[in-house]
């Protein structure tokens, strides 16, 4: 075990919807008590970030990705049914998975559960969803109701940090050891991808013309529509990440003009989302199905976000 007098501290970096933390004033006394109790009870100190900037990430780009993992720092998603919408931040979740999937240490990925449990299924579809539930997530919830002087809040937040504690000592021991290469044919793989994308971009066209035509009309004929864009969203935003993976796993790099095209139909659909808001207030079924719509938007930005990182890549030897 590495003594506590000369370990450098534990990077953290705690990634929330920040409109989350104006309502409910979590992470402050989150990240204080997890630097204490880490610290009191298993000798490690914590240097917890806030902010992309401040920890040095900015956009997740590489190489900066990939030396943070090196360093065994620790990704502690803060997560609500918010966190879920947000693009951005799914791309930070995916990313940091896939790099520390590569280097053998998903226990760098260490889920907190604020709000929002019961959307945290097995069988949920959502990608960000399945990362989570197998990550074995840890749910926060119960002390943040009873607040920080309760001992609830002590017995959760000391689980935490020990959990914390040994993820990363775990890490720094995996970390020795070079992750097994991959024979997989990356060229095959973009190829394939570009269907993809291809695919992605014929639905789109077709379900936003549907939608053109039909808003103001009956409602139950928007629904097959919203639920094939949000299938093929999915799909899409499972197959950037996969590829997005084998790229790390074999340092290839990849210039993500491919999805040009699709990036020039987004405003489109956020002109039709617009468009709808007056029927959605008004109309119960057409605001069931346009969050289906929206669900599918939400996995088709996360997608290309996680694309767009794809330029920044090292080559082979770098």
């Amino acid at each position: 075990m590495t003594s506590s007098t000369d370990a450098p501290p534990i990077r953290c970096f705690l990634s929330y919807a920040r409109q989350d933390d104006v309502v409910m004033d979590f992470v402050a006394p989150f990240a204080a008590s997890l630097r204490h109790y880490a610290y009191a009870d298993r000798g490690r100190s914590l240097e917890i970030f806030l902010d992309r900037d401040a920890i040095g990430w900015g956009d997740l780009v590489q190489p900066v990705l990939r030396s943070a993992i090196r360093s065994a720092t620790v990704l502690l998603p803060v997560l609500t049914r918010r966190y879920f919408d947000r693009p951005y931040c799914r791309k930070e979740l995916f990313l940091f998975y896939n790099q520390a999937f590569v280097a053998g240490v998903r226990g760098l990925l260490l889920p907190v559960v604020l709000l929002g449990d019961s959307f945290l299924t097995e069988d949920n579809p959502d990608l960000a969803v399945q990362i989570v539930v197998q990550r074995q997530f840890h749910s926060v919830r119960q002390a943040w109701l009873e607040g920080p002087s309760s001992p609830q809040w002590r017995r959760t937040m000391l689980s935490l940090a020990g959990a914390l504690v040994d993820a990363v000592e775990e890490a720094e021991l995996a970390l020795s050891v070079p992750p097994a290469l991959t024979d997989t044919d990356v060229s095959a793989e973009l190829d394939r991808f570009t269907t993809d994308v291809q695919t992605m971009i014929g639905t789109t066209r077709s379900v936003v013309s549907e939608f053109q035509s039909l808003v103001g009309g009956d409602p139950a004929l928007l629904t097959p529509g919203a639920h094939r864009l949000r299938e093929a969203a999915w799909t899409f935003e499972r197959r950037a990440v996969e590829v997005d993976r084998l790229l790390r796993a074999t340092g290839s790099s990849c210039a993500p003009a491919v999805t040009a095209e699709l990036l020039s139909l987004l405003p489109g659909v956020r002109a039709l989302l617009t468009s709808t808001r007056r029927a959605e207030a008004a109309d119960a079924p057409v605001r069931r199905t346009m969050a289906v719509f929206r669900e599918g938007l939400t996995a088709l930005r996360s997608g290309l976000c996680v694309v767009k990182s794809w330029a920044e890549l090292p080559n082979p030897g770098q």
